[in-house]
């Protein structure tokens, strides 16, 4: 099934309209195909924005592969998924305009975009389908998004006609260079400077609250380490509460399709891990539904 293996972490992006019995099936067959020490995820596609995973997170995504195979993958949502993918991780889409869906993916900066195949559908879905469906794939870069290689632009060479001495190689078009190989840059006296604190705003100059500095020893960031003993995990931990409390008062579905379960809410969702719902129902939230469970 798409090329999943057992032990991935595979991310399903549905649309609206969709079969609800239809996409509940699709998951359990992933579940079942990732295993134990695998995971699926869910997300809605208008969603995918805010849900917040954190990058290189996922194996897999699965973008508009259940009927009717009318959702376009926007650059933006496609740059999202690209984040959210590991190095060399792959996306699968099923559309109706190749065309279209081969330009997003590109845009977006995923490379090896195949060519269009015959989308292995099932009679079923087959049935009320009045022009072919083809299938895409695509990888995420064998490296990070932000990744930086230092590059050196003069190689000191040895000049046989000199004893061995070290010399620099230079071409005509860096005769700015000088002598050790750094660049020369000759400024104009009369060249008026932009002055450096008209740049600053407000916020610029504001001092910064002195517990967002708090660093882990160990690795260096805004991250607790394995082990960690200086508080630094109980304050990330308690900021994670405070921001899934604010998340919740202000929660208002944007997909309308909370209530038919968790394979219809995104990650923020305050119902998620809570069975279905009828329409308009009150339900109550306890406090476990606030925990960050990724």
């Amino acid at each position: 099934m798409f090329g999943i293996n057992p032990g991935q972490h595979v991310l399903v992006v549905w649309s609206n309209p969709v079969n609800t019995e239809e996409l509940q099936t699709f998951v359990e067959d992933l579940k079942s195909a990732v295993g134990s020490s695998g995971r699926v995820n869910v997300e809605n596609a208008d969603m995918l924005l805010t849900s917040k995973h954190r990058a290189s997170l996922f194996d897999h995504v699965l973008a508009g592969v259940l009927p009717p195979f009318t959702y376009l993958c926007p650059v933006d949502t496609l740059g999202e998924a690209l984040r959210i993918l590991k190095p060399n991780g792959r996306l699968t889409t099923r559309t109706i305009d190749p065309s279209t869906a081969q330009t997003n993916l590109k845009l977006a900066g995923f490379t090896s975009v195949s060519e269009p195949k015959n989308a292995n559908l099932t009679d079923e879905q087959k049935r009320d389908l009045t022009v072919p469906v083809v299938e895409v794939t695509c990888n995420k870069p064998g490296f990070e998004v932000g990744s930086a290689v230092k590059l050196s632009f003069a190689k000191a060479s040895v000049d046989k006609s000199s004893n061995g001495t070290m010399s620099v190689d230079k071409t005509p078009a860096d005769k700015s260079l000088s002598s050790n190989g750094t660049w020369n840059i000759d400024l104009d006296d009369d060249l008026e400077l932009e002055n450096p604190d008209d740049l600053l705003t407000e916020e610029d100059r504001t001092r910064p609250d002195p517990s967002t500095l708090k660093v882990c020893g160990t690795t260096g960031q805004r991250k607790a380490c394995k082990n960690c003993v200086c508080g630094l995990k109980e304050e990330l931990e308690s900021e994670d509460q405070q921001r899934a409390e604010e998340n919740r008062r202000e929660f208002k579905s944007s997909c309308g399709s909370c209530y038919l379960g968790d394979a219809f809410r995104c990650a923020s969702c305050p119902y998620l891990g809570m069975p279905a719902f009828k329409p308009g129902e009150k339900v109550k939230l306890i406090d476990s539904t606030l925990q960050d469970t990724t």
